[in-house]
């Protein structure tokens, strides 16, 4: 809604030069001998004006008519202002995702969209403001604000690191606080998918296209005594493009080369490194989003479980040391056992140490060949089939108290499962190797494989070293205080008092993380990168403007019109004017 609903009526401001004129002209007398004044009733000159220039003589008259004739045209205009009891609260989503963060400083979507919603606010007249970040997962900037410079603190937690801006999460957010009583603004770089039309939502894209290289995957992962590299680039811009990757780990330059990528094609390079190699940094040149043109992968976690093998037996000895040798993850030394594999009675003792029973054979053992039944949610079953296999188990075994069976034959129990209440587990297998054909296949190792990784993924410390920006990074603690250094220099403190906490990520890089105190302080070290194709897509990007705040009969009420009381005081002043040309005789 304008403030002046007709605008050309200010046309009619140019009698305000012509009255200031009318004072500054004057008529031009002659001198005249004449017998006598009787006839003439007024002797003084006349003060009308006329064609001559004189020194005006300023009354309070003039200033009268002046004020008529400025608020008369005022009147002409339809003046129009928001009533303060009308105006409605605005809730601000803006995208946090990296492409706001594209092109030159200063001509970013993000400082446009700054300057965009200053220039808002002063078109239209707003209740309070409400910012809320649309990344991954919404978040409100701070509380409500009745003035938009009270929001200065708040634009500055406006990163736009995020990998994606789910803005319909963050609509929906808005819409639930706004209790259709406020109007809506979404800032990004992007077009909607459907146009909102007039439900008091209005979204504005500030982007614009460019070209655009980026890391759109990155792997350093193990293999076998060496770490092996994935780097993936993308061009996924509307235009061919040239761009240079250099490949660097400490000063070492390991390698580079000039990029030349078709629209929407990629490049992959794979090459190995020793596993000692430290973080390793790959980089492109510079161009329209620079988030995208780097990425830290530090050594490839190495998770080691230590294992005693206290069976007498040598046969079954040796068939446990290679099962565990063939996965990989047995660690060299075993003290303090993490995991024990036993034939006794007892469990073993350690506060850290599970058990695997393995039951001494039976006189009579008996072959099953199915079919098997196993817990498909269980962490021993997970890529484990048991097709055409003879397993030589206990006849009439039977679950013992408080054991959950994970593989069995029918009602008979093969593998059991206990947790104790300190967080270790008990396994209870019922195997024997010379009535099975199983230890012969490859689910042997792989039922062993499971059985280590599960019992690493409960040790203290990351499961990982190197993750995309926007995932769940899981990591238990030593004690229950972690402290974890951020790549800009910062330092978190969190509390842990469970198992497994998920660290609070939010920039790209290199992080340290550490718990514990003493002898048991540990400390890792693991890197995130910005690796998100869509989000590096700045072809895509659009400027525009959808949507209304509400239909036009709907923004009328929210202002009202000054005209009257313009009018009325225009007459108030006019009969003062009357009143002082009669005090002074009728003259001017």
């Amino acid at each position: 809604m304008p403030a002046f609903t007709y605008p050309l009526a200010w046309i009619a401001a140019l009698t305000l030069p012509a009255l200031v004129a009318i004072y500054f002209l004057r008529h031009r007398f002659r001198c005249q001998q004449v017998s006598s004044l009787l006839l003439w009733q007024l002797h003084r000159e006349s003060r009308e004006g006329g064609r001559r220039v004189e020194r005006p003589q300023w009354s309070l008259v003039f200033f009268l008519e002046l004020l008529i004739l400025t608020l008369l045209v005022l009147a002409a205009t339809g003046p129009r202002w928001q009533v303060p009891h009308t105006t409605r609260p605005l809730i601000v989503v803006l995208d946090d995702s990296q492409s706001m963060l594209a092109g030159p400083e200063g001509e970013r979507p993000r400082d446009r969209a700054i300057e965009k919603l200053e220039e808002l606010t002063k078109e239209r007249r707003f209740r309070s403001f409400q910012l809320i970040a649309a990344g991954t997962t919404p978040r409100l900037l701070g509380d409500k604000a009745r003035h938009l410079r009270e929001l200065e603190d708040q634009f500055e937690q406006w990163t736009c690191q995020a990998p994606q801006a789910r803005l319909n999460t963050a609509l929906g957010l808005a819409r639930a606080m706004g209790h259709q009583e406020a109007d809506l603004l979404v800032l990004t770089d992007e077009a909607p998918a459907r146009s909102p039309g007039q439900g008091h939502l209005r979204w504005i894209a500030l982007g614009q296209p460019s070209i655009n290289f980026a890391f759109i995957n990155a792997a350093r992962s193990v293999h076998g005594a060496e770490d092996r590299v994935l780097l993936e680039i993308a061009n996924p811009s509307a235009l061919t493009g040239t761009n240079t990757l250099r490949v660097v780990a400490g000063t070492n330059v390991l390698h580079q080369e000039t990029l030349t990528l078709a629209t929407n094609k990629t490049h992959r390079l794979t090459f190995p490194i020793a596993a000692h190699t430290p973080k390793l940094q790959a980089t492109l040149g510079p161009d329209a989003l620079a988030g995208d043109n780097e990425v830290h992968l530090v050594p490839a976690a190495r998770p080691r479980v230590r294992v005693r093998i206290a069976i007498e037996d040598e046969e079954l000895h040796g068939l446990v040391a290679d099962s565990l040798a063939a996965t990989g993850l047995r660690a060299l030394d075993e003290d303090p056992p993490e995991l024990v594999v036993h034939q006794s009675d007892s469990v073993p003792a350690g506060k850290e140490a599970w058990g695997l029973r393995w039951l001494p054979p039976p006189e009579k053992p008996e072959r099953f060949t199915g079919p098997f039944v196993m817990d498909a949610n269980h962490p021993l079953t997970r890529g484990l089939s048991l097709p055409g296999i003879v397993w030589g188990g206990h006849p009439g075994a039977t679950n013992a108290p408080s054991y959950r069976p994970v593989i069995t034959a029918g009602n008979v129990p093969l593998l059991t499962h206990r947790p104790e209440l300190d967080g270790r587990q008990q396994l209870t297998l019922r195997y024997v190797p010379n009535h099975s054909t199983l230890h012969t296949t490859q689910h042997w190792p792989a039922l062993f494989w499971n059985l280590l990784d599960w019992r690493s993924q409960a040790k203290p410390g990351l499961r990982e070293a190197n993750h995309r920006l926007g995932t769940d990074i899981a990591y238990r603690p030593a004690n229950d205080e972690v402290v974890i250094q951020k790549p800009d220099g910062t330092q978190q403190t969190l509390q842990a008092p469970g198992t497994e906490i998920r660290l609070p990520v939010n920039l790209p890089g290199v992080y340290e993380v550490h718990s514990g105190s003493g002898t048991n302080r540990m400390s890792e070290t693991f890197a995130v990168n910005f690796l998100a194709g869509e989000e590096s897509n700045l072809a895509r990007a659009v400027s525009g403007d959808w949507g209304k705040w509400g239909t036009e009969n709907e923004i009328r009420l929210e202002y009202a019109s000054i005209l009257p009381y313009l009018v009325l005081l225009a007459l108030a002043i006019m009969v003062w004017h009357l009143a002082c040309i009669a005090r002074q005789g009728g003259r001017v």
